[in-house]
């Protein structure tokens, strides 16, 4: 180690490193977990609530997963 290195320094590890198709795997299926739990916490507002946010009972996986455009 020299005296500018720190312990948490990231740039020792390899940048061109690829992920591994099990740790892209992994992700998905984390990304898609968090995705069903922010519509399961959405879905369960009142069609007001909905209204003052700008969404429709009918485009709430899409702003979910897409976002607002």
């Amino acid at each position: 180690m020299t005296a500018r290195t720190t312990p948490c320094d990231w740039t020792s590890e390899q940048p061109s490193a690829k992920p591994s198709r099990l740790r892209s795997l992994f992700a998905a299926l984390v990304h898609e977990i968090e995705i069903r739990r922010a519509l399961h916490d959405v879905s369960s507002l009142d069609e007001a609530m909905l209204h003052d946010i700008g969404l429709t009972p009918g485009n709430l996986e899409d702003a979910v997963r897409c976002g607002r455009h």
